[in-house]
């Protein structure tokens, strides 16, 4: 290879670097039971480019919300995070002391949690709520300075300024949640986790929470990890989609391409469970039960349920590779297109 191929491959590896906001390598988180460890994360590792919308998606109990939480460092006991990195512009999260951690939160990445009725506090008025996640980053302005910025946030989330003098219970689950996505972009972060976001709220109201965070990102110029389980929404709302199973990912794929051609066996029969108008009135579940994270089979989670099983499924784990340009696979059907 020639010195200018090098030096080309040197900087074409740079860029792509320097284009993601997020990476995530090796994550490991468990929770202790008096049964033993459940290892709900099992080495994900994943990347958030800049201005993107990555949804995480599976089955209750595949790890997407633990996956989320722990970017925040917000899980607590019996959770373990035992190893891995999140690296946000290079900075390892994991690594930082809880008042570090505590000072990036909302400033550098910043939550919409789910179930907004549960995350306000239902005593104190929104507009305190804002101020109090300002003054935690030390704006130590005038109230009339600090009223001023949030008025204009809650603007950009098509709210008035009178919701400022309103408690929680006041307000609809639509409005509550633009309160949570207003709190969440307060600071400007450089990536928003919005985990399940419109999981209580009805079809409507649904959408125009979705714009309004999509609009909003596109504002601030944010990155945002949508995680749920609904695929029609993510088939929307994305950019990229990264399938959960087991603990693991076992597929990561531009969201057009996953839904065209799904290469996983997984995420085939996934995407095949959905209605539509051609089998409207036949529904096709996927056979079998999700793996004991206490007790997970060996080799490929999935094989158990797999329609493609081969012997050395049972026993050799598949890890993620990117058999073609911007698609992952963690399947042994693809072990000879590893790019």
């Amino acid at each position: 290879m020639t010195v200018e191929a090098i030096s080309g491959n040197i900087k074409e590896q740079s860029s792509l670097g320097a284009n993601r906001v997020l990476e995530v390598k090796d994550l490991r988180i468990s929770y202790e039971t008096p049964r033993g460890l459940v290892r709900a994360v099992s080495g994900v590792s994943f990347f958030l480019k800049r201005g993107e919308r990555l949804g995480l998606v599976g089955e209750s109990g595949s790890g997407k919300s633990t996956t989320a939480l722990s970017l925040m460092r917000l899980l607590g006991p019996p959770a373990i995070i035992e190893g891995g990195q999140v690296l946000l512009e290079g900075k390892d999260l994991l690594k930082l002391s809880e008042e570090q951690m505590r000072r990036a939160r909302f400033a550098d990445i910043a939550l919409i949690p789910q179930g907004a009725m549960n995350s306000l506090n239902p005593v104190m008025k929104v507009g305190e709520q804002l101020r109090d996640t300002m003054r935690a980053h030390a704006f130590n302005e005038a109230q009339s300075a600090l009223n001023a910025r949030i008025e204009d946030v809650l603007d950009w989330v098509d709210l008035t300024s009178d919701i400022m003098d309103a408690y929680p219970h006041e307000l609809s689950g639509g409005m509550k949640q633009r309160v949570c996505i207003a709190m969440a972009i307060l600071l400007r972060p450089k990536v928003i986790i919005a985990d399940e976001p419109t999981s209580a709220l009805d079809v409507v109201v649904q959408r125009q929470v979705m714009e309004t965070l999509r609009r909003v990102q596109n504002d601030i110029d944010a990155s945002v990890i949508l995680v749920g389980h609904d695929m029609g929404l993510m088939a929307q709302c994305v950019d990229r989609i990264g399938v959960m199973y087991g603990g693991k990912l076992v597929e990561v794929s531009p969201v057009r391409d996953i839904f065209k051609n799904p290469q996983h066996p997984y995420t085939q029969m996934l995407i095949a469970s959905l209605p539509n108008l051609e089998s409207k009135e036949v529904f096709q579940g996927i056979p079998g039960l999700t793996p004991s994270l206490l007790n997970p089979p060996s080799g490929c989670m999935f094989h158990p349920r797999c329609p493609q099983i081969m012997a050395h499924c049972e026993v050799d784990v598949p890890t993620l590779n990117e058999i073609k340009p911007d698609r992952w696979v963690a399947c042994h059907l693809y072990d000879d297109k590893v790019a």
